[in-house]
């Protein structure tokens, strides 16, 4: 059953639409009527609803300026437009939002079901194909494509296969394994500023840009019989085979294409979809049993990144060449680490540290290398504590390692690492806890401030605390156990209260001190609220 929002500044078209789609056989359960976009917001963010039908030209709010508030808020909603103009610029302003139709007044009811229909019908559709695309999985094509990424993944991952599972697994694939010089590249994508949009990359933006990656990688790699895969997360796989043999037996040839490939790759990205990519390169091999060897050097060769924010693509036998892979390995555990320290989770945590005090120890390089392992852990969870403590840094002056570890011989603050680290995470929680807080006062305290103002955005809160929306609204939520709109709302009401029990102010004047455009809107919201309509509250 479908709910439906019909918005219109002449109410005599609003209810006609609304008894009509109401008579109709299709399924819908309710349909709510809004007299300007500010209705229409409040209304979409206290319910859920599966098709807005909106007039362009309305008094304050626009249908168009509805529609971005949509786009931004709940970008999956279905928006039809209804206008009693026919201006094209109308039209392509509304469709480049997003809607899904464009009608001129006065609307024809076969054609109103018609489109009504067909948006509901889609709706029913992609649900439908979603659910058939996961049982299909079992289907031919995908179950061939799934097969694919299985062999090239244990070809990739496992280093215990014997010869004759190797071999069988090449036979599976057939031809694609031609060398004779094998490379593995792993791609970290970085969608947390992808694409041209100039704003925040959705989850469902993160997954076609990926999809687009991916077809956008194996195109790169086509003059090298590339083979490419997802990986986990943001990774991507791609396994390059080269057919030259070495001049005069020289393997720099090789490596001059090396070269070439990640630098191509890494261009593509950020030239055709505006991604930035961390890129390994794995040394070549003319032996493809040790494809799961060269995964691994490209993903070690990847972290290298942390050390050189500046650099984008990195290769294997440069790394190597510098001796520092156990660096890279460190690297990698000191940001577990911090993770955790994050994520609270002491009793990981715990076992973590003992397995970073017990590496320390082991560690058979010089006691320079060692202090600098020491130093980039210590250093690193201290920078943490001053990034969470922002603004209250003498807090967290007993951290500091100069002070902390002060006089301590090599051995002594290896031993000393454990506690160290568990001081950090108690005052860690709490400063997140206090951090939260003071966003949240601060969250607060914008919307005490803005609350009347009809035009309130989720975007102009997230603006005024420098977080993104998504944020804004998880950490509302978690700490309030409501809404942001909830809690809106709830000052609206209780400003109306007041101004109903202390002056003799009408309704209307009311309803737009309180922030509503139309008083019987107010009414509506304030007897949804309360129980009883304002008038009822007045006579007490």
């Amino acid at each position: 059953m479908y709910k439906i929002l019909v918005v219109d500044d002449e109410p005599n078209v609003s209810i006609g639409i609304r008894d009509f789609l109401l008579a109709s056989d299709l399924r819908i359960l309710s349909v709510e009527t809004a007299l300007n976009g500010f209705e229409a917001v409040d209304y979409l963010r206290m319910d859920q609803f599966d098709l807005v039908l909106t007039d362009i030209q309305m008094s304050r709010m626009s249908g168009i300026e509805l529609m971005e508030t949509i786009y931004l808020e709940q970008p999956n909603l279905p928006v039809i437009v209804i206008s009693a103009h026919e201006e094209f610029d109308f039209a392509k302003k509304s469709l480049r939002l997003g809607a899904r139709d464009y009608l001129v007044k006065p609307v024809e009811e076969e054609e109103l079901l018609r489109v009504v229909q067909s948006v509901l019908s889609e709706k029913e559709e992609i649900g439908r194909q979603s659910l058939e695309r996961s049982i299909q999985e079992h289907g031919q094509h995908s179950s061939e494509l799934a097969r694919r990424r299985e062999i090239l993944m244990e070809l990739l991952t496992e280093r215990g296969l014997s010869k004759q599972e190797h071999d069988e697994l090449v036979t599976e694939l057939g031809k694609e394994l031609k060398g004779p010089y094998f490379g593995v590249i792993s791609v970290r994508l970085d969608f947390s500023q992808g694409g041209f949009s100039q704003r925040e990359v959705t989850y469902q933006e993160r997954k076609l840009l990926k999809f687009a990656a991916l077809n956008l990688f194996e195109e790169s790699l086509t003059e090298w019989n590339g083979l490419t895969l997802n990986g986990f997360g943001n990774e991507l796989i791609g396994i390059i085979q080269l057919s030259e043999q070495p001049l005069n037996g020289q393997y720099h040839a090789l490596q001059s294409q090396l070269h070439l490939i990640g630098q191509l790759v890494s261009v593509n990205f950020k030239q055709y979809l505006n991604v930035d990519a961390t890129i390994g390169m794995s040394s070549l091999r003319a032996d493809k049993t040790l494809l799961s060897r060269l995964m691994e050097e490209a993903q070690m060769t990847a972290e290298w990144r942390k050390l050189h924010p500046e650099q984008q693509v990195f290769y294997y036998e440069d790394v190597a060449a510098q001796d520092s892979l156990n660096m890279v390995g460190w690297m990698e555990k000191v940001e577990d680490c911090v993770q955790l320290l994050k994520g609270g989770d002491e009793a990981q945590l715990e076992g973590h540290v003992r397995e970073l005090v017990s590496l320390l120890k082991e560690l058979g390089h010089t006691d320079e290398l060692k202090a600098s392992y020491f130093g980039m852990l210590v250093y690193r969870i201290y920078g943490l504590l001053l990034e969470y403590g922002r603004g209250n840094g003498a807090s967290q002056r007993r951290f500091d390692p100069d002070v902390y570890f002060r006089e301590m011989p090599a051995e002594a603050k290896v031993d000393e690492l454990a506690s160290y680290i568990e001081a950090a995470c108690r005052s860690l929680r709490d400063l997140a806890r206090e951090r939260d807080r003071t966003i949240l006062d601060q969250i607060m305290s914008y919307i005490q401030m803005q609350f009347r103002n009809p035009a309130l955005k989720i975007q102009d809160i997230a603006g005024e605390i420098h977080f993104s929306a998504a944020y804004l609204r998880y950490l509302f939520k978690r700490e309030t156990k409501r809404s942001v709109w909830d809690y809106v709302t709830e000052l609206r009401i209780e400003e109306a209260k007041f101004l109903l029990a202390t002056t003799d102010k009408k309704r209307y004047e009311i309803a737009s001190e309180v922030g509503y455009e139309s008083p019987e809107h107010f009414s509506r919201i304030f007897k949804r609220y309360t129980g009883v309509s304002p008038a009822e509250y007045r006579k007490g």
